[in-house]
């Protein structure tokens, strides 16, 4: 079924496209690379399914996001590209029934209209060329943003206390430990107070960090570094039910992995830093995300030893928990730390001006927002997922740093 569908939406594109090749070689050459092509996509779509179940505790866990990647380009270039040519064919079929109402002698041109071709053709590729070189160029162009948070309680003394904010790694996309030891130098060149961690370490299975956890050990961090879990490291997204021993395995062995990486992990608990007698609490909640995503997230049983009278930061994986919970908590909850959104690995960020799809179903999607005295900061994650690349959006290491509003 999902063959003939692709089949249609590929022979749709060709037939409206194809006439603007009229002269007989480049019509030729135009007939062959497109169906070569898409014959390689089929065959990238047979193998993706034949290997989806697949598991091996390996850094090439999944080799598939790139062939997923790939004809997830394919098909949103053509589905762009037929926008176009419905126009077209809709103008058309309302001039051919129009004839019928007029003067018999007037003529009516019912073939294609060139222009509405040529886009068809210039919005496909656009979008193909574009997702394309967000695999090869964005995927692992980590960038690191700088963000300055003022909080009321926050002690002078601490002004310019750093931390070092990352989310979503997504190691069975990563395929490279090189690459993650990229990220591991810009954290350590920061020389953090502290680093946070703020959820889905892999994908769906613990054996997909294995590969990494040496390099994770390598950030270093003055005070500590603290990590929550994501709705991606609870192995919801398989056939595992949470009463098997599979499933219990899994997440034991992947807190274990969160530990041995050097990571302070927090389960609805809290902690209390305290420097030079200069206190603030770090508190951890499980994942709870609105709508269908899990909610193990206990935001009474995290905060329940927690002095709330001086500065406290929440990590939280999913930024929803802020606007449904948090905000409509009594907590004194100075700063909430996010990540989730990946901010769709999609979108446009100047100076000034951001924007991404992902706006329509997360209000707070990157970067500070603030709200009856609260803040939120979301992390547009380190990894990727579904596709292996980002446009406009780039991986994200946040550097924030803490100062008193007074």
């Amino acid at each position: 079924m999902i063959f003939s569908l692709i089949f249609l939406l590929d022979l749709y594109f060709y037939l409206g496209v194809y006439s603007l090749f009229n002269n007989t070689i480049t019509s030729n050459l135009f007939k062959f690379f497109y169906w070569l092509s898409s014959l390689i996509v089929y065959l990238m779509i047979i193998y993706v399914m034949l290997n989806y179940e697949k598991k091996t505790p390996s850094i090439h866990f999944n080799n598939s996001i790139l062939y997923s990647s790939l004809v997830f380009i394919f098909l949103i270039s053509k589905f762009i590209g037929i926008v176009p040519l419905l126009v077209d064919d809709i103008l058309r079929f309302v001039k051919y029934f129009a004839r019928f109402f007029q003067d018999s002698e007037n003529y009516y041109d019912t073939s294609r209209l060139e222009f509405l071709k040529k886009s068809s053709l210039i919005a496909s590729g656009i979008i193909f060329s574009t997702f394309l070189m967000g695999m090869k160029w964005g995927r692992y162009n980590f960038k690191k943003n700088f963000q300055d948070i003022k909080i009321d309680k926050w002690p002078t003394s601490l002004n310019g206390f750093k931390i070092v904010h990352i989310s979503d790694l997504h190691l069975g996309s990563f395929q490279k430990v090189e690459k993650l030891e990229l990220v591991v130098e810009m954290i350590n060149e920061e020389n953090p107070d502290i680093v946070v961690f703020t959820g889905d370490l892999v994908n769906n299975y613990y054996y997909e960090a294995l590969p990494y956890v040496n390099t994770l050990k390598k950030i270093k961090a003055r005070i500590g570094k603290f990590s929550i879990l994501g709705n991606h490291d609870y192995c919801d997204y398989t056939n595992l039910k949470r009463s098997s021993i599979e499933w219990k395995k899994n997440f034991n062995n992947l807190l274990k992995l969160q530990k041995d990486a050097g990571f302070d992990l927090l389960l609805n608990e809290s902690r209390l830093i305290d420097i030079k007698n200069y206190k603030f609490n770090i508190v951890g909640v499980e994942n709870w995300g609105a709508g269908n995503f899990n909610k193990d997230g206990d935001l009474d049983l995290s905060m329940n030893d927690v002095n709330d009278k001086i500065p406290t930061i929440l990590l939280s994986h999913d930024p929803s928990h802020w606007s449904e919970k948090v905000l409509n908590s009594d907590y004194n909850i100075d700063l909430q730390l996010s990540g989730h959104t990946h901010g769709m690995q999609f979108g446009i960020e100047i100076p000034g001006f951001k924007w991404s799809p992902v706006k329509y179903r997360y209000s707070q999607w990157a970067g500070l927002y603030n709200k009856h005295g609260k803040q939120i900061y979301v992390n547009r994650g380190v990894g990727h997922l579904g596709y292996a690349g980002r446009v406009g959006i780039m991986p994200d290491i946040s550097v924030l740093k803490l100062y008193s509003k007074i």
